[in-house]
């Protein structure tokens, strides 16, 4: 470390009161790194997707000659009971999305299903908080466990948690319901 020269005594004190705040604060933030480092190692571990699902189905999301991406439905017994967990659908992205894109897709269908509209509106901006921009190649994933909470992956990497069955529910009948807007889509996830 390079010696400073002070001339003033109060510049010395200033220099030295800097120093020892500085130090706090790598010591503080030191600390909270690792903080967070266990709190997300626990938290990835406990909410991890399973590995023992079977398929249900899975299909491709095409608009006019545009396949949008390719979506699976798994679960553990291999058919789809919508009161049955853990339910998780991967979406594998066949081309860019910026993340309003696809969060105002996600509104237009939830009023297709007359989602409610506080509901609407808070959900909206938890995916806000939750969702990235997509690139082509890109996967996410809606895991929903046996304690009904909901988790998105991105890459497979955990990204968040939605403790809200409603939520959970709603955002699977966007594909599975048979209000959806792909007909097609649906029959193919749910191999019917």
């Amino acid at each position: 470390m390079k010696k400073t020269k002070c001339i003033h005594p109060l510049h010395r004190s200033f220099v030295a009161e800097s120093l020892f705040n500085r130090k706090q604060v790598n010591y503080f933030t030191s600390f909270i790194a690792i903080f967070f480092i266990l709190i997300s190692h626990h938290t990835v571990n406990a909410t991890s997707l399973p590995q023992q699902l079977i398929k249900v189905g899975e299909g491709t999301m095409s608009w006019m000659f545009l396949d949008i991406y390719h979506a699976s439905l798994f679960t553990s017994t291999g058919k789809y009971n919508e009161q049955s967990h853990p339910q998780v659908l991967t979406i594998n992205y066949l081309k860019n999305i910026k993340k309003n894109s696809l969060i105002e897709a996600t509104e237009e269908q939830w009023l297709l299903h007359d989602v409610d509209e506080e509901k609407l509106k808070n959900w909206l901006q938890l995916l806000h908080q939750i969702w990235p921009d997509i690139n082509k190649g890109d996967s996410l994933t809606f895991h929903v466990a046996e304690n009904k909470e909901g988790y998105f992956y991105y890459n497979q990497e955990l990204i968040g948690r939605i403790p809200n069955e409603d939520f959970c529910n709603a955002f699977l009948a966007i594909w599975l319901s048979e209000k959806t807007s792909q007909p097609k889509l649906r029959r193919q996830l749910l191999a019917l």
